[in-house]
């Protein structure tokens, strides 16, 4: 059964983190944003889910899932920010690298098991991100997102190389997060628990994040209707994913589950070429396809 959770989560976070990418270099406004609109209708719906399957809550609950839903929301901040810098179709195979992290995790402490060509793939995954990585010519910016200011190459690449730094801060934070997810639903907290606790803690962030956005602009400069619609549609799509995510995980080992739903870099790369235009040179793609296989064989069952 986690294969089909999986496989959603891939198609629907895929389609939310090119939505994203559309709109990630209009405004400085736009990391705020995207974190209160996704704290703030992942908390909507979620309440309405809670509701509807009696999901016992309270706060011991929320405290046991706090940590780890801080994690998250850490990582969410690195990839938004990340997005303003490099291209999604080199970003998004190098953060869901992180399926290497969460595997050698669980490996480790949880005691699952991992076959020797699975320990292979980690080395091919590694190996991609790294010379994927060093392509600076591709995928640094020439110029700042927020002015819209022509910079020289050199400022450019700074840029890109924070945006690099951001990419990997998601990597290291999400395979943590993956990790204590496991951990946590084996032993304290049921698939509700978790998707309703993180959305209400999630929620609260974005409101906050909001209220900031408010109090410290001009209404009338920071809703774009256009735009933020966008940003709205994104965030649904990425709700989505969230519940089909915590469900894979449930019905599955997080070990096999990450590196699987990892992939939907893949539905990134197609859509980002089909709606952002976004070109790589062959020996880019030969290194995604590196990365890939990893992620495939560290899917498989031994």
């Amino acid at each position: 059964m986690w294969i089909v959770f999986s496989i959603l989560t891939v198609l629907l976070w895929g389609t939310s983190e090119t939505i994203f990418k559309s709109v990630s270099n209009n405004e400085r406004n736009t990391v705020l944003k995207l974190i209160a609109y996704n704290g703030i209708i992942y908390g909507i719906v979620s309440v309405l889910y809670m509701l509807i399957t009696k999901t016992e809550m309270n706060l011991n609950v929320i405290i046991t899932y706090l940590p780890i839903a801080a994690v998250y929301i850490a990582s969410m901040f690195c990839t938004y920010k990340a997005m303003r810098l490099v291209k999604v179709s080199i970003l998004s195979p190098i953060q869901n690298s992180s399926c290497v992290f969460v595997t050698i995790l669980c490996m480790i402490v949880l005691h699952q098991q991992v076959e020797w060509y699975q320990l292979m793939a980690v080395g091919f995954i590694i190996v991609g991100i790294i010379l994927l990585s060093i392509n600076k010519d591709e995928t640094i910016m020439l110029a700042r997102p927020d002015t819209e200011k022509a910079i020289s190459k050199s400022a450019a690449y700074m840029l890109y190389l924070k945006g690099l730094a951001f990419a990997l801060g998601y990597m290291v934070l999400d395979a943590i997060g993956g990790f204590l997810d496991e951990n946590v639903l084996e032993a304290d907290l049921s698939e509700n628990q978790v998707i309703v606790a993180y959305a209400l803690i999630y929620l609260i962030v974005g409101l906050i994040c909001l209220g900031y956005l408010v109090f410290s602009h001009k209404t009338e400069d920071l809703f774009n209707f256009k735009e933020d619609k966008k940003k709205l549609i994104g965030s649904l799509v990425e709700t989505a994913g969230q519940f089909t995510y915590i469900y894979a995980f449930a019905f599955g080992d997080a070990a096999l589950a990450s590196p699987f739903i990892a992939a939907y870099s893949a539905v990134t790369i197609i859509l980002s070429r089909i709606f952002l235009k976004e070109k790589l040179k062959l020996r880019q793609y030969a290194m995604l396809a590196l990365v890939f296989v990893g992620m495939i064989i560290l899917s498989i069952e031994g």
